[in-house]
């Protein structure tokens, strides 16, 4: 991969998630990641991320995170 487009990343607050998001920002990818309000972001915290808030178990907060993604990992 190189680094062209939007990654989306979901259980981006758990340790591989996060890890694998500092990895894409290093390497110069643009990250979106789509979070639960509930979810704890210290591992996320201060990095160059695009937060939205849904669930995977929704169709329309899985569309909305998408859009425009052209690499997604989910978690």
């Amino acid at each position: 991969m190189t680094p062209e487009g939007l990654c989306l990343v979901t259980g981006a607050s758990g340790f591989v998630g996060s890890h694998l998001v500092e990895r894409l920002v290093d390497r110069g990818y643009r990250v979106r990641l789509l979070l639960r309000k509930t979810s704890k972001l210290r591992w996320v915290r201060g990095l160059p991320v695009e937060l939205t808030y849904g669930d995977v178990r929704d169709k329309a907060s899985i569309a909305g995170a998408c859009h425009g993604v052209q690499n997604a990992f989910h978690f």
